[in-house]
């Protein structure tokens, strides 16, 4: 793993982006050992999984066991907990009220991101702060941010058509197990369980995707900005880009594919 390269992308991919949040990664620890070489500190009390995304993004990473989660669902969904049949079968979210019968609470359970694997534990903290390949990457933003990695994304590899978003167990599932079991990107919505337990807002949305393709997304990210971007983001996004010594990219003023005829 090129650490400088992952710390330059993570550079560049703030500079394209107004980030009030940081950009983490995901790595699930499979045995004992991996988790006792995780260079973070456990959780100090139990804590909801998302919760624990939260406060990565704010520059504090965490590992945590299976019996740390008190959200049972994140711990099933990040495979720290096996499924029961009572889960599996839809029983519970049917339950709960998410879905109006059993069949479509099924079909949801099915189609979900739900982790196979056991793993011993889980880490969440700052991408640049990572020296191993983590096997997830999550941005919290607003729409606008979004967007813009999607368009990265795009330019290098086309149509993304199976996006896996319900509105439900959305940081555990749509933005932890679900890129990590299709090698793929995804967007959720957020759910109304991190809105409440993390305190998102209301404008916020997650994307995450694998960890090898973030270098990639990134350049397309990079690679949009004349003709995405206007003037005042080009502005912004210039200033920090000479402030990080960052001179690969020339910022073009007036020139957008949606205005300018000459693109």
């Amino acid at each position: 793993m090129n650490t400088e390269n992952l710390k330059q992308s993570v550079i560049k991919m703030n500079c394209a982006l107004a980030m009030d949040k940081k950009i983490v990664g995901v790595k699930f620890l499979f045995t004992e050992s991996d988790y006792e070489a995780a260079d973070v500190q456990p959780v100090k009390k139990r804590i909801h999984y998302c919760v624990m995304v939260k406060a990565a993004m704010a520059g504090t990473g965490f590992k945590a066991t299976g019996d740390d989660l008190t959200c049972l669902g994140g711990a099933r969904a990040t495979g720290l907990k096996a499924a029961d049949d009572y889960n599996n079968s839809g029983q519970h979210s049917k339950k709960l009220g998410l879905y109006r019968d059993m069949t479509t609470a099924k079909s949801v359970r099915d189609g979900i991101g739900i982790c196979d694997h056991h793993a011993y534990g889980i880490m969440v903290k700052p991408l640049e702060e990572y020296n191993q390949e983590p096997d997830v990457v999550m941005m919290v933003s607003n729409p606008y941010n979004i967007m813009r990695i999607l368009q990265g994304y795009s330019y290098y590899y086309g149509l993304q058509s199976n996006f896996k978003m319900t509105g439900n167990q959305a940081i555990c599932s749509e933005a932890t197990a679900t890129p990590y079991l299709s090698n793929d990107i995804n967007v959720s919505m957020m759910c109304i369980g991190t809105r409440h337990e993390a305190g998102w807002k209301d404008d916020e949305l997650a994307v995450a995707f694998p960890y090898n393709r973030f270098e990639t997304i990134t350049k397309g990210v990079m690679e949009t900005i004349n003709i995405m971007d206007n003037n005042d983001k080009k502005k912004t996004i210039e200033e920090k880009l000479v402030l990080n010594h960052i001179q690969e990219l020339e910022i073009r003023y007036n020139h957008n594919y949606y205005d300018d005829i000459s693109v």
